[in-house]
């Protein structure tokens, strides 16, 4: 069986208060960052931006790339782009299973994803 090459991708909402949020995919029991399959036809960072429009229906203009690192699910090596945005630019609700979680539950999801090195966020 061939292993399909993913690319995942997070936001870092900015709350007005100074808090943050991140965005979180619910998988059943499991809290997992959104993901998608490599396209032939697009980078890694189209994918992701095309996957947080139409999975999380947020508005990629107001996204600003803050890192690019990556971490192993499943031992498959895994890119992993981190955007941020104010809580000003995110005004829709977001779909069924994605949610902006709290940064105490997102760094257990975090070290799950066993990421390379030392992230920025």
């Amino acid at each position: 069986m061939l292993n399909t090459k993913r690319v995942a991708g997070t936001v870092i909402l900015h709350l007005e208060d100074g808090t943050k949020r991140f965005l979180l995919h619910n998988l059943g029991n499991e809290k997992k960052f959104l993901s998608v399959e490599l396209s032939n036809e697009r980078t890694g960072l189209a994918c992701v931006l095309q996957l947080l429009k139409e999975k999380a229906h947020l508005d990629v203009s107001t996204l600003q790339l803050v890192e690019l690192t990556s971490g192993v699910e499943n031992d498959q090596k895994i890119p992993l782009f981190v955007f941020e945005m104010s809580a000003n630019d995110h005004s829709q609700q977001l779909p069924e299973a994605v949610y902006w979680e709290n940064a105490k539950q997102f760094s257990e999801t975090i070290q799950a994803f066993k990421i390379d090195g030392m992230p920025f966020f």
